[in-house]
């Protein structure tokens, strides 16, 4: 009669030594936040697997995470607009004009209203002259 094996106890499957991919999923830092915190002794140190492998073990993993207490934020306050000021609104009549008036009828004349601006001659009216000195 074959005998069936007991699994072992949960305290020796505890103790594993876990790849990176794991302890990220276990404390949800980044890694190079977790090699900051070795650096300062905040996180567990790393374990040479092979040459060019490190791991970490399970139960210095999830000491850590039992024995850190996350920070919550404050409750963010309300921020209280001050309320805008209440116009009233523009009622106009179907005489009242709702632009200004045209230039032309401003001056006076039949001639479109040009710039005030005066040009050197030689220099076309849509561009600027630029007169440095002289």
């Amino acid at each position: 009669m074959d005998s069936v094996s007991e699994p072992p106890p949960f305290d020796a499957l505890e103790d594993r030594i876990l790849p990176w991919s794991q302890v990220k999923v276990i404390c949800g830092l980044s890694r190079t936040t977790v090699w900051r915190m070795q650096k300062t002794g905040d996180f567990p140190a790393c374990v040479q697997v092979s040459q060019n492998r490190v791991g970490w073990w399970q139960s210095e993993l999830l000491a850590w995470r039992r024995a850190r207490t996350p920070r919550r934020l404050p409750e963010p306050r309300a921020i209280v607009a001050a309320p805008e000021p209440v116009r009233p609104p523009v009622r106009r009549t179907l005489e009242e004009p709702r632009q200004s008036p045209a230039p032309e009828a401003a001056t006076g004349s039949d001639q479109p209203v040009r710039s005030r601006r005066k040009r050197k001659s030689g220099v076309p009216e849509n561009q600027a002259a630029f007169d440095f000195g002289g």
